[in-house]
């Protein structure tokens, strides 16, 4: 395989070269995509999609644009957690209004194609290549975007209209025209314009392929730490013989490591270990979360977090009792129905109890120290989820009652995304890492075992794909170079 002069083939320099390249490439993307619009480039770049779009509806797809409004518009996003709308003041957005579809087509900084744009910039920026190459790929790369997003958006419009006129459900021809038609084309168009700049001598696939590789090879530091911390202490007993001619031997007790990383099975493809415990791990862990799917249990769960929502100044709709094996239903006043608290198997808790029980009752470990870890595994989970679901419901009703959508619309979409999706993602995440972290000083390595089915998977993926090559293969190619040297 030939690699660019530049292309960093040492594990050393592989690192170097990502720690060099990606802060800089960040910094970068943050810059192209956040800064410039903040200071009014975007809205260049969508006047000028818009206006051209128009053009090409005319001249190409024989539009009559005599009857269509060009102008801004302003915006109007559905309500993400009540059954109302969000305005965004006075008309700044430019866009188009078809004399024959009932809703406003916004040009919004995606349709210009600079969220890939930012991206492929930044790789330019930041690949090795001359500044004459560097160039010559930038200019190439604005004006493929420029175009190629027109032509897009043009198209979009003109199939939108299409199929508004042959099913007449506005929604439903948007969703076509746009999720499923105008976001593949700009896919297409991305690996095309990078098929493109590659041309001009600036390898950002290079660069991708430097940092993937830099991946690898951290995940193989981190596989060979784990190897050489996958163990616990175990209580060995041995006779030895006495030196008495009629003694009897003396018991010798001997506390040793035990590693129970199976390298060996992994790269023989040996699944024994694997099928004997996540057979195991899987069973338990069924049994346990069979418990969530108890009303009762979810009723004290949810009413628990109700009541902390409630504490904090949250207003909860006064609705009959709903109390199923699929979950406690809560509901807080304005709040829409898809934004009702469900608390269920896996917001319960139930499931991360189950899975963590499973993980540890299979982790080879001291039993003390495994039931000590077992045994402080519902007192950290149930209490601060509990705590976590009254937060979030008390959040969620404040955001939604608290009158920033009509001062900040656009901070209200952001809260409203925060304290409904990335609230409950960033606690799952850091609940499950401190609880890692607890097992591991009390010296049960479970995170170990996770990673020891992890590595068997993308062992056996490796060799399924042909990455890798198969323990067989490898000593028929051993005996083969053998019987040829022989000769």
């Amino acid at each position: 395989m030939s690699y660019v002069s530049w292309y960093p083939n040492t594990s050393r320099d592989r690192l170097n070269f990502v720690l060099k390249t990606l802060p800089a490439f960040i910094v970068l993307m943050f810059f192209l995509y956040f800064v410039l619009d903040w200071i009014g480039a975007f809205e260049f770049l969508e006047v000028l999609v818009r206006d051209n779009s128009v053009w090409l509806l005319d001249s190409i797809f024989g539009m009559d644009t005599s009857e269509f409004t060009v102008k801004f518009f302003e915006r109007i996003d559905p309500d993400p957690l009540t059954n109302s709308n969000v305005y965004f003041g006075t008309p700044h957005f430019p866009g188009i209004r078809m004399g024959t579809y009932p809703r406003t087509l916004l040009i919004i900084r995606a349709c210009t194609g600079m969220e890939a744009g930012a991206l492929l910039m930044a790789l330019i920026f930041i690949t090795p290549a001359k500044w004459q190459n560097k160039t010559v790929a930038h200019v190439t790369n604005l004006l493929m975007m420029h175009i190629g997003n027109t032509f897009r958006v043009a198209f979009h419009f003109w199939f939108t209209e299409y199929l508004y006129k042959l099913w007449g459900d506005a929604d439903k021809a948007f969703f076509w025209a746009h999720d499923m038609l105008s976001k593949v084309f700009g896919f297409v168009g991305i690996v095309i314009f990078t098929l493109v700049i590659e041309r001009t001598g600036v390898r950002i696939v290079s660069t991708f392929g430097a940092w993937i590789d830099a991946m690898v090879d951290g995940l193989k530091r981190i596989t060979w730490r784990i190897q050489g911390k996958a163990f616990y202490l175990d209580k060995v007993v041995s006779y030895e013989e006495s030196s008495i001619e009629i003694g009897e031997p003396t018991r010798v007790e001997e506390i040793t490591k035990k590693n129970f990383y199976p390298k060996e099975e992994i790269e023989s493809n040996n699944w024994s270990f694997f099928k004997r415990t996540f057979g195991t791990f899987a069973g338990i862990a069924v049994v346990i979360i069979g418990i969530g799917f108890i009303p009762a249990l979810n009723r004290v769960i949810g009413t628990a977090s109700d009541n902390i929502a409630v504490s904090f100044g949250a207003i909860q709709t006064v609705v009959p009792e709903q109390n199923n094996m699929f979950g406690w239903i809560s509901t807080f006043q304005l709040l829409n129905p898809d934004n009702v608290f469900i608390t269920n198997v896996v917001s319960s808790g139930v499931l991360l109890f189950a899975l963590m029980v499973a993980l540890l009752y299979v982790t080879p470990a001291k039993k003390v120290n495994k039931g000590v870890a077992i045994g402080l595994t519902p007192v950290i989970i149930f209490p601060l989820n509990i705590l976590r679901l009254g937060v979030q419901r008390w959040a969620t009703w404040t955001v939604a009652t608290g009158g920033i959508k009509d001062t900040k619309p656009l901070l209200y979409e952001n809260l409203a995304d925060i304290v409904t999706t990335w609230f409950p993602f960033f606690f799952w995440v850091l609940l499950i890492i401190g609880l890692f972290l607890i097992y591991r000083a009390l010296k049960v390595r479970a995170f170990s075992m996770m990673w020891i089915w992890l590595h068997q998977l993308i062992v056996t993926l490796g060799w399924f794909v042909g990455l890798r090559d198969k323990p067989g293969e490898v000593v028929d190619s051993k005996a083969a170079v053998t019987s040829i040297g022989s000769e």
